[in-house]
């Protein structure tokens, strides 16, 4: 018997350390598992070693958030040029013109420095012959002007309502005896300006006589003449507002011939691609001596007027009468009626509704014609 309880001890001791090792082997496999879980967006808690010397972690600002403000610029303003209506320097919307006359026959061809001109004015003079007077405030770089010759009391009448410094070589006998009163004019011979022109010896006298921009220039500050021109200036003429155009005419005029007399005539060809006029005299391009270019123009304006010409001890005399009259704007390969005035020295164009004439913006041609010619102005297409 003794021996028989001997044997259940020892084997109750065998049982009870199977189950504790396999508690215990169970106990570390579990722990084991539980490690290889994954954990979502679990981040490692930073040891000490892992903070930065000095680094401290930032406190909410107290501050309120900075406004930022945008500096809106405002337009410059936009200046216009008193005679082409188109964009400029506020300097040039300022500057006053001078009006330059210019000999016109084979002998005077090429003039020089023609191309600038900002308004061409063509007049008939005696012996069938016309006066070219340029208008322009662009001169001063010019480095050849010419050439230079004589005006009219009619011409000198008429530009004076641009408000501009006239620069000629004397006057025909029948207004040599008319003093300029109350105009800047910068005339070689009669004012005895030496200094104002020069004579180039490639041509003949008189079509030779020549000036620059520098030298107008030289005798205006000389002479104390008004740089600037008069305030509340108005032109003959108006432009429309902002970009708009003139209406279109209800006549096409693409190629117009203006005949002056038997020995002198100019024609007009549009441009469709540049919307400008190219001018020709007696079939043959008309250029600027400087830069060869051919003469063009925006607009192209044809006025009637009393003319005639009459016999007297010098020879053959020409007159012309500032009495208004009809007339034609051609622009834009097309042609609109109207008159014209001269009240009061004021030279102005009007529409056929009587108010002042709207032009496009660009350069301008007007040219007086004989009202007694019903031939002189021709549309050709």
């Amino acid at each position: 018997m003794h021996v028989f309880k001997k044997r259940r001890s020892l084997a109750g001791l065998s049982i009870f350390a199977i189950i504790l090792a396999v508690l215990i082997v169970g106990s570390f496999a579990g722990c084991e598992a539980a490690s290889l879980i994954p954990v979502r967006n679990k981040q490692p808690t930073p040891s000490p070693d892992d903070v930065i010397a000095g680094e401290e972690t930032a406190a909410p600002s107290t501050e309120p958030p900075v406004e930022t403000t945008v500096e809106i610029q405002p337009e410059l303003p936009l200046f216009h040029h008193p005679l082409t209506g188109l964009e400029t320097t506020e300097n040039a919307s300022v500057s006053r013109p001078v009006a330059v006359s210019f000999g016109n026959t084979s002998y005077a061809l090429p003039q020089f420095g023609i191309g600038r001109s900002d308004v061409l004015f063509e007049f008939p003079i005696e012996n069938g012959a016309t006066r070219l007077v340029m208008v322009t405030t662009e001169y001063e770089d010019l480095e050849k002007i010419g050439g230079i010759r004589s005006t009219r009391d009619y011409i000198s009448d008429v530009v004076a309502s641009f408000d501009a410094i006239q620069v000629y070589a004397g006057t025909s006998d029948v207004s040599a005896s008319v003093l300029f009163e109350g105009r800047d004019t910068l005339d070689y011979l009669t004012q005895n300006l030496q200094s104002l022109c020069y004579r180039d010896t490639s041509r003949i006298m008189p079509h030779n006589l020549m000036t620059t921009g520098s030298l107008i220039l030289s005798e205006i500050g000389k002479l104390g003449y008004r740089t600037t021109i008069t305030e509340n200036f108005l032109a003959p003429y108006r432009f429309p507002e902002g970009s708009a155009g003139v209406p279109a005419g209800d006549k096409a005029a693409s190629e117009i011939l203006i005949t002056f007399s038997s020995t002198q005539n100019a024609s007009f060809s549009y441009q469709t691609s540049s919307g400008l006029y190219l001018r020709s005299q007696l079939g043959e391009k008309q250029i600027d001596g400087i830069d060869r270019e051919q003469l063009s123009f925006t607009n192209v304006i044809v006025l009637s007027c009393d003319c005639a010409t009459y016999e007297s001890a010098n020879g053959s005399e020409f007159s012309l009468t500032l009495n208004g009259g009809n007339g034609i704007c051609y622009s834009d390969g097309t042609a609109r009626d109207v008159t014209w005035t001269m009240e009061n020295g004021v030279f102005t164009l009007l529409d056929a509704d009587g108010n002042r004439l709207t032009v496009n913006r660009g350069t301008t041609y007007i040219g007086f014609v004989r009202v007694s010619d019903p031939n002189a102005v021709k549309v050709i297409r």
